[in-house]
């Protein structure tokens, strides 16, 4: 017990993730395909439905295996790596 009270007592300094440090999610624009950072998601896409720049979020929807639509997400656009990219 006494561990966790000194964890929460102290001062932790935040570090930086990958998402964090890049600003590739700064060129997402609505129908780039892109993935979400998140853990265990490798292989699994997402199609930018709408993009709101004033809360830094966008609308996704999950694209499955056998072409249809899978759930949507409301994330933020940090999260977010483009993979392809519409013109």
């Amino acid at each position: 017990m006494g561990f966790i009270k000194n964890f929460f007592a102290k001062q932790h300094k935040w570090v930086l993730n990958g998402h964090d440090k890049t600003d590739q999610w700064k060129s997402v624009k609505v129908g780039d395909t892109v993935e979400f950072a998140m853990t265990m998601t490798e292989g699994v896409t997402y199609s930018v439905e709408s993009i709101n720049q004033e809360a830094a979020e966008a609308k996704i929807r999950r694209r499955t295996s056998d072409g249809s639509n899978g759930e949507a997400y409301t994330v933020g656009l940090v999260m977010l790596r483009p993979i392809a990219i519409t013109k």
